[in-house]
């Protein structure tokens, strides 16, 4: 018979097995995008040599109107994949999502034959007129993939979906090189590599999921489950869809407000700031909330839920705070260092916009969770409040002709929003709100040592402010990213030797990724 001690242990023994299997998870997903960013940063400066700007703005444009409609095309329906407990109940879902998107795309094709001109001029874009016939295609391949990413999460399959967002990007990127080197350069070329990378993408998904669950998948079709899973998760095309619009509203308006109150020289400014710092959302927010998902939605029906987001919570701010710390105290060098002192103002901008960018990457996995909760409602009142705020804070700086008040209102209105969704959602959940900030303080108190160092640097600033190099390199500036480097690297290295269970995870990862043996 077990004692007391001995259940506890091996209690302890399964938890610390979901949590190994969470983060080896999460690395392999990481495996696959951190490829996929390198593979970007190498050609994108091959492609901007290739093909002209308009081109790229073209594709823009295309990718825009392509990417929104993708997210609305299966009524968010594939949203729902994860959520039932039995498989069958699962595929039906899997099954409204496609015939969904299959329908919408019916409806996009309709507004494309009567409205393309109409689109294209709006857009300032004539020439977009032609490709817009590619919208619908384009957005039935991507919502078709959203789908399919969400049953392959259901299967913890996830090294197939890094295979096949590999192969979207190398077969997109590598068509569009090949189109330039063979002169062929032009945004219609741009445009079909895209929808070629991720037609490939959605076939390669398809066929490695038809191959091992087509038959689960057939047999357990039925038109009464589906008309009941149309009415169950009813809340998702009543309010999902609407809070995924807003949330793409709010990404896409800032650089448009900032042109139009101050210069496109500004919304530059805005828009490389904001991209070099959400990178790490990209990169491993997003993979943590793709596991996240699937994870909650098997625990909310185990009764760990809140365990689930305790410790996936304290990982995403130990891991997400620091990097944007590092930011809000060195930006300005870093980006003058990096991308030119032309690109200082970037910096500034980098470094007020890095707290909010840390509760981006908070929110985007725990956003899933108004999902798991039912209450969908909340993530269109978060996203409401989060455009209104966002508008509202830059046209007060355009008003008052300072892009700086005007980013400065808007980071700490929506790092507010942010939080306050964060303490909701982890409440929701059965987290205290205490023990949610109190993870919060403890994060920051471990990082104070990391973040010194730096700023001791910064302000005791032993090294002359002198040229290094005929490209202007400034000394001073080469080596304070060095002593954010060495800091980061060390704090890092702290943390991942106090978690046992990332560590080896990391270690066990890694070792199948490269076929070895521990």
């Amino acid at each position: 018979m077990n004692t007391s001690s001995e259940k506890r242990a091996q209690a302890d023994l399964a938890v610390r097995k979901k949590d190994f299997s969470f983060f080896s998870d999460v690395l392999k997903l990481v495996s696959g995008n951190s490829f996929v960013q390198v593979f970007k940063i190498l050609v994108s400066p091959v492609i901007s040599r290739l093909f002209l700007p308009e081109f790229l703005g073209d594709t823009q444009n295309f990718s825009s109107i392509a990417n929104t409609l993708a997210i609305v095309s299966s009524l968010r329906y594939d949203q729902t994949i994860l959520l039932p407990k039995e498989e069958d109940k699962a595929a039906n879902q899997l099954a409204i999502s496609v015939l969904a998107t299959a329908i919408t795309t019916s409806i996009f094709i309709f507004f494309v034959w009567f409205f393309r001109t109409d689109i294209a001029n709006l857009l300032n874009s004539p020439t977009l007129d032609t490709f817009l016939w590619f919208v619908p295609l384009y957005a039935a391949a991507l919502g078709i993939f959203n789908a399919l990413i969400q049953w392959n999460s259901r299967k913890r399959k996830f090294l197939r979906l890094s295979a096949a967002q590999v192969s979207s990007e190398v077969i997109g990127d590598g068509l569009t090189i090949g189109f330039g080197v063979a002169d062929l350069a032009s945004s219609s070329t741009m445009i079909l590599s895209r929808i070629a990378g991720q037609a490939v993408a959605t076939l390669t998904l398809g066929t490695l999921i038809l191959k091992e669950d087509g038959k689960v998948i057939f047999n357990n079709l039925k038109w009464q489950e589906m008309r009941s899973g149309l009415k169950t998760f009813k809340k998702f095309p009543l309010y999902n869809m609407w809070a995924s619009l807003l949330s793409n509203a709010s990404l896409y308006l800032p650089p448009v407000l900032l042109s139009g109150y101050f210069s496109p020289t500004i919304a530059g400014y805005f828009s490389l700031g904001h991209s070099v710092l959400r990178l790490p959302v990209a990169l491993v927010a997003n993979s943590i909330g793709q596991v996240f998902f699937q994870r909650s939605a098997k625990a909310i029906h185990t009764g760990r839920l809140a365990q689930t987001v305790e410790e996936t919570f304290k990982r995403l701010v130990i891991f997400g705070l620091f990097p944007m710390l590092v930011v809000a105290v060195s930006g300005k060098e870093l980006f003058s260092l990096v991308f030119g002192a032309v690109w200082k103002e970037a910096g500034i901008y980098s470094q007020i916009l890095s707290i909010w960018t840390f509760f981006i990457f908070l929110v985007s996995p725990l956003s899933n969770l108004t999902n798991i909760l039912g209450r969908n409602e909340v993530s269109v009142i978060i996203n409401l409040i989060r455009l209104a705020t966002g508008i509202g804070s830059l046209v007060i700086g355009g008003l008052l002709g300072n892009p700086q008040v005007g980013l400065w209102c808007f980071s700490i209105s929506g790092s507010v929003t942010f939080l306050a969704f964060t303490l909701w959602a982890t409440n929701a959940c059965g987290l205290s709100i205490s023990k949610t900030l109190r993870i919060f303080f403890k994060t920051i108190i471990f990082s104070i040592p990391f973040i010194g160092i730096i700023l001791l640097y910064k302000y005791w600033n032993p090294v002359a402010d002198m040229p290094f190099s005929t490209l202007g390199f400034s000394l001073s500036d080469i080596v304070l990213a060095l002593v954010c480097i060495v800091a980061t690297f060390a704090y890092y290295a702290v943390a991942f030797w106090k978690d046992t269970t990332l560590k080896e995870a990391a270690v066990n990862t890694f070792s199948h990724l490269f076929g070895k043996v521990k």
